[in-house]
């Protein structure tokens, strides 16, 4: 897999196939995906294209955008009053 950003609010990744083949003495185990692709989407604003960090465990893909200094500073609490 691999993490390019396009521009300072696009991030783009690559994924290409394989085919794995496991053999143990009571089963064989062949799994094939042949192709790639890619998908990219927006930055929200207020996030540090520096420090944008991915990782990949499972299948799952975890993207981690942390927010520049000035959109922490600009974050606020709402009250949640009740009905």
């Amino acid at each position: 897999m691999e993490f390019d950003i396009l521009e300072p609010d696009r991030l783009a990744y690559y994924v290409k196939t394989s085919e794995r083949s496991e053999k143990k003495e009571d089963y064989h185990l062949r799994e094939r995906s042949y192709g790639s692709f890619q998908r990219t989407f927006s930055l929200p604003a207020g996030i540090d294209a520096d420090k944008v960090e991915a990782s990949f465990d499972n299948g799952v893909l975890k993207v981690r955008m942390p927010k520049t200094a000035e959109a922490r500073e600009k974050e606020r609490k709402i009250d949640i009053k009740a009905a």
